[in-house]
């Protein structure tokens, strides 16, 4: 087995398609391992192994991601891991700062923080910890409200603990949200853009529902 090495962890992580920061001068030897491994899994419990235990934020971070990719049998880690990071320093090389993408001011250091949110938050519903998971869920949303996957997430929780009809109420109401709108930019080449991801994933999502309540029952 080899011994930890989180910078070659995270080479090999990016070498599964996750957009991970890397040293390019590992990328590779992770190529590399990645032929010698069996599938997915080894590769993440690898990545696992080489970062083990981890402590520092690369190594909890890293840690956290490839668990919740693992899912089953690591939910319960893949909170713990994201919780340790999320009251710590964060790791250097993730994105930071704030810029503007499709017309949305993007805050990366709240994004990274709201992405394993929903990591956590989806660990928790499949493991039945209903409140942490609702929790978790608005708390991302709080981070990202432009984004409205956080919000269909976070559906998908008050769906299991209040039902249907309160989840249907629950999206129905971020169209309220002043990212329903579209939003009107313009492209690295100046051209004219709108965005309207929001209103479109947020839409979709309510029709699902909707349509789940009217869909035949068996028997």
């Amino acid at each position: 087995m080899a011994g930890r090495d989180p910078a070659l962890a995270a080479a090999l992580f990016a070498a599964l398609g996750a957009e991970i920061p890397c040293d390019a001068a590992r990328k590779a030897e992770a190529d590399a391992l990645l032929r010698t491994m069996a599938g997915r899994t080894a590769a993440l419990e690898r990545v696992l192994a080489l970062c083990a235990p981890p402590e520092s934020p690369q190594e909890l971070y890293l840690s956290a991601k490839a668990c919740a990719w693992l899912g089953s049998g690591h939910r319960a880690e893949a909170i713990d891991l994201a919780a340790r990071y999320l009251q710590g320093p964060p790791w250097a090389a993730l994105p930071d700062g704030q810029a503007e993408q499709d017309g949305i001011p993007v805050d990366w250091r709240s994004a990274v923080r709201a992405d394993l949110l929903r990591d956590m938050a989806q660990s928790e519903l499949i493991l039945g910890r209903l409140s942490d998971a609702y929790s978790h869920s608005m708390a991302a949303c709080a981070m990202e409200p432009y984004n409205a996957m956080n919000f269909i997430k976070a559906s998908e929780v008050v769906e299991r603990l209040s039902g249907r009809e309160e989840a249907l109420r629950f999206l129905r109401g971020q169209r309220k949200n002043v990212w329903h709108a579209p939003v009107s930019y313009r492209d690295a080449a100046g051209c004219p853009r709108v965005n309207s991801l929001f209103r479109d994933l947020l839409d979709a999502q309510i029709r699902k529902l909707e349509q789940a309540g009217h869909a035949p029952k068996n028997g």
